[in-house]
């Protein structure tokens, strides 16, 4: 898992870079202003309570405090790494101090047999959430093929949308990434981000596991996030 630590991070920094993006103040693509949905924003303790009493798939899932993680040494190395092309670098960093960087609430967890992440983000209301969500996907456009040198080692890793639904979300974004370090493949990964509302729900495979997986993990907490809401 500890190997496997910088790749997820750097996974979480390219597909939610929006979490840190400026916000439109809740403007149409035309420039007109749009009323935003009242909405509750969730609280740290509530979405802790939704990741650790949620089963997917017969899977528990534990928090994990990524404030402690990112003084990791592998994060650290990460921080002092060269990317190409460098402006990923700013992305996936600014995406992995979000949840300072912006208006939301975030917590992360690992499943019980450490195959899979799950993201929950609590914005202050749907447009936000929106725009986070597009952000995700202009964001694989724009590295969807980086290269990163650290410590005598170079990983390279691509990254391409794909077409999924979860049933229950208003929207839903897929991310395929495939990561190669040494001349191997270590980790292939799917990443399914679902708006339900202002808030956000990211599943993600660390090992080789099918993507219906974790579309059913997604789905799981879409249900446990809209019963809260």
């Amino acid at each position: 898992m500890k190997r496997t630590l910088p790749a997820i991070a750097l996974i979480t920094g390219l597909t939610l870079a929006g979490c840190s993006g400026g916000q439109d103040g809740g403007q149409d693509e035309d420039g007109s202003d749009s009323a935003a949905e009242e909405a509750t924003q969730l609280d740290e303790a509530t979405l802790k309570e939704l990741l650790e009493s949620t089963d997917a798939q017969g899977q528990s899932f534990t928090y994990i405090d990524t404030s402690e993680a990112s003084g990791s040494e592998a994060l650290k190395a990460l921080d002092n790494a060269e990317f190409e092309p460098s402006e990923c670098k700013d992305l996936s960093m600014a995406a992995l101090g979000a949840a300072e960087a912006s208006d939301s609430t975030t917590v992360t967890g690992v499943s019980s047999d450490n195959t899979l992440s799950v993201g929950l983000v609590s914005l202050a209301d749907e447009d936000a959430a929106g725009s986070q969500l597009r952000t995700s996907s202009k964001v694989t456009e724009e590295c969807s093929d980086v290269t990163i040198s650290s410590q005598g080692i170079e990983m390279s890793m691509d990254f391409e949308p794909f077409d999924t639904e979860v049933a229950g979300a208003d929207e839903t974004v897929g991310v395929k990434a495939t990561i190669d370090a040494g001349g191997q493949t270590v980790l292939n990964t799917n990443s399914i981000s679902a708006r339900v509302g202002n808030n956000i729900v990211t599943a993600a495979n660390v090992v080789d596991v099918d993507e219906a997986t974790v579309s059913q993990t997604a789905e799981a907490f879409v249900d446990a996030v809209s019963s809260a809401g």
